[in-house]
């Protein structure tokens, strides 16, 4: 037979186990794509990540006519990094001095001048509900 205060101890113990958060939307809607070929390339980040250069907590590749794209998340700080890879070749090219050769923008829709944001100016904040953010490509 089960010792009553064990039982009573389990019962507890399955009240204080962490909820899963809930999951958010964030739609991106991403404007001023000019030419027609190649992809969209959306990378989202979290607080605490390399941003823009390292890995992202999640990344979309769509075609060239899409207006908008939605990512799942929970509630937090992001920073989202978009450009428009023409070449479809995987990767943001670019000039001399690093100058990217192909559209690209930022959450806040930040236009650095001399090298690339910093999360700080980047960042939105998703809530439990849906997020809505447009992102200006150069």
């Amino acid at each position: 037979m089960i010792n009553m205060q064990l039982l009573h101890v389990l019962l507890l113990l399955s009240f204080l186990r962490p909820v899963p958060a809930e999951k958010s939307t964030l739609t991106i809607t991403i404007g001023n794509v000019k030419a027609r070929g190649g992809t969209i390339r959306v990378a989202l980040f979290k607080q605490g990540q390399k941003f823009p250069d390292g890995a992202p907590l999640q990344a979309k590749v769509v075609g060239d006519d899409a207006k908008k794209v939605s990512l799942s998340v929970e509630p937090g700080w992001y920073a989202v990094a978009v450009y428009h890879d023409q070449n479809n070749n995987g990767q943001l090219d670019k000039k001399i001095f690093g100058i990217p050769k192909e559209p690209y923008g930022f959450s806040n829709n930040i236009r650095p001048a001399t090298s690339a944001p910093k999360f700080d100016e980047c960042k939105i904040q998703v809530q439990q509900n849906e997020k809505e953010i447009a992102i200006k490509l150069l």
